[in-house]
């Protein structure tokens, strides 16, 4: 019987790799025993159930989610905080991050320290935070902060490099004037592999993926940053991903300025919808919301933001007189859309077209006209012509150091698929020379069709 019963330990003590045990060792903080250190875990566990309940981090395992020490020295000396996981915040990558709960002194004693359980410091949606150092259980468990994602929860959701793995063809869109998000790939794998290793959904969710194309007009675009500024600033748009129960916004510093991406994110089983949505906040704000995969528009949305903006190249030109100089007007860029900056007696403000109605941005250059600053003078002069001879009514401009500014803004109907550009003909004053005669040719017709 003693054979057996040493037997039995042997294999016991073979199969468990504990480093230490509640009785073999104590928890210290600057030196002092950590009081209640199991008591300590429960209560932060109790208070990261309802973190993950409303869906502010998600499951990452098939394990329930538990709270460590993290050592920050040698023998069993933690951190202030506990650390819960592994979990996922949604619109980081497909790796395992952690949630600290802080703990605060509440007692001294001849024994060691007592603490108390503060509420979870939950990172922002794609933000991470990971401990450093061993993680430790007062069971004897320990753990690495960097683990393998094998699972994925309700609520997970990974923005990741596009690594050109095949989907399934789909066709979305969804812009304002300072983004333009297209999706061109959908699937509902079992499994999905990624950089972190393959990736499942757990019971009662289901995965998904989405390949988009995101242009990010605002940085390649210095309008949107003219100063002095009236009124509301042009502010950032905002993407998010609607899947039933959920919104989750997908942070910009995850997504490309310009280029694809990955979203991998879980949903019910039961079905639903899912939906991109983008707002435009700030003056005018405006939400627009469009199916994934199909495409479909939800709800109201303007016209002309279900059409491309353009290309950030056009040139045609027409022809213009400025005193004794005879040049040219070249319109290089054509852009459509709801809003563009105009100057507004000095400061800028943000123009937006009314229901119906698009703005027109023309991009202008001068050739072979005099180098003086009068672009206030002659911007009433340029102007614009829709199919069936209406003039466009002119919004705005945007100024430079040459004769002709270097933007005009017209409306339009939102329809428009061209108009012709001209000089009218006026007396303006310029600097150095004076009053002096502006007139043009013949118009050219600008090409909309985008």
């Amino acid at each position: 019987m003693r054979w057996l019963v040493l037997l039995l330990a042997l294999v016991a003590g073979g199969c468990a790799t504990p480093a230490f045990s509640a009785e073999q060792v104590r928890l210290t903080i600057e030196g002092e025993a950590v009081l209640d250190a199991p008591g300590l875990q429960a209560r932060a566990e109790a208070e990261l159930s309802y973190t993950l309940s409303f869906g502010y981090v998600a499951r990452t395992g098939r394990d329930a989610v538990s709270c460590w020490f993290a050592r920050t020295g040698e023998e069993f000396e933690v951190d202030t905080r506990l650390w819960c996981g592994p979990v996922q915040v949604p619109g980081t990558a497909a790796a395992t991050d952690w949630v600290p709960v802080p703990m605060k002194k509440v007692e001294r004693t001849g024994s060691g320290i007592r603490l108390e359980v503060q509420p979870p410091q939950v990172p922002a949606q794609g933000a991470r935070s990971t401990p450093v150092g061993k993680l430790v259980r007062t069971d004897g468990r320990e753990t690495d902060a960097d683990q393998d994602v094998g699972h994925a929860g309700p609520d997970f959701l990974a923005v990741l490099p596009d690594d050109g793995q095949i989907l399934d063809a789909a066709s979305a869109m969804v812009r304002d004037d300072q983004l333009e998000v297209q999706v061109t790939g959908y699937s509902s794998p079992s499994v999905w592999s990624t950089a972190d290793g393959d990736l499942r959904a757990e019971h009662g969710v289901a995965l998904r993926v989405l390949r988009v194309r995101v242009t990010r007009h605002g940085e390649v675009d210095s309008a949107f940053a003219q100063t002095p500024w009236r009124g509301w600033l042009p502010q950032p748009p905002e993407l998010s991903l609607d899947v039933p129960g959920r919104r989750h916004r997908l942070p910009a510093e995850r997504l490309p300025d310009n280029g694809s991406a990955l979203i991998v994110y879980t949903v019910p089983v039961t079905g639903g919808q899912e939906s991109l949505v983008l707002d435009t906040v700030g003056a005018k704000s405006l939400q627009q919301r469009v199916e994934v995969p199909s495409g479909q528009v939800v709800g109201e949305a303007p016209m002309v933001l279900r059409r491309l903006p353009g290309p950030e190249e056009i040139s045609v030109s027409t022809p213009v007189t400025v005193g004794p100089a005879a040049g040219t007007l070249e319109v290089v860029r054509a852009r459509l859309g709801r809003q563009r900056p105009v100057a507004a007696n000095g400061p800028y403000e943000l123009a937006t077209a009314g229901a119906g109605k698009a703005l027109v941005e023309l991009r202008l250059v001068g050739h072979d006209l005099p180098s003086v600053v009068g672009a206030g003078q002659t911007a009433p002069l340029v102007t614009l012509t829709v199919p069936g001879g209406q003039a466009a009514a002119q919004v705005g401009a945007r100024y430079g150091g040459d004769a002709f500014p270097v933007a005009v803004v017209f409306e339009v109907p939102e329809d428009v698929r061209s108009a012709t550009v001209s000089v009218a003909p006026g007396t303006v004053t310029l600097p150095q020379l004076g009053e002096v005669a502006v007139a043009g040719g013949a118009g050219v017709e600008v090409p909309l069709d985008f």
